[in-house]
């Protein structure tokens, strides 16, 4: 009688993928699933999809405001971190006021941005 015995595991092919800042091993053949034609024409960039957004707020305003929500903290919170006043972020965030160098290089030492993405 033969004893059983555990059988190996072969290593699997698998690529290393980035989402949102964590790191997966996915197997290729889980890729190969979901992948998309490099000539697919319904691909959009950003610039488009976010078009009305940048539109109605700037582009500066929105990711000011997706920095905030991405760290969780409300405006008046982001606000003391940068030393100013609760009202002048919510004009930064909705576009009726600019950022500015001084202000945006506040957000690079804060957060580790380069501040020219909020000029």
């Amino acid at each position: 009688m033969q004893a059983h015995t555990k059988k190996r595991l072969t290593k699997a092919k698998v690529a290393n993928v980035i989402w949102r800042g964590a790191h997966y091993a996915v197997p290729f053949a889980i890729i190969e699933k979901y992948k998309i034609a490099s000539n697919d024409t319904d691909a959009s960039t950003i610039d488009e999809v976010f078009s009305d957004l940048f539109k109605q707020y700037g582009k500066q305003g929105v990711l000011l405001k997706g920095l905030r929500h991405k760290e969780g903290l409300s405006q008046i919170d982001l606000a003391e971190m940068l030393d100013i006043t609760q009202s002048n972020l919510s004009a930064m965030e909705n576009g009726r006021r600019s950022i500015g160098k001084e202000i945006a290089k506040r957000i690079e030492k804060k957060f580790g941005l380069d501040y020219r993405l909020f000029l």
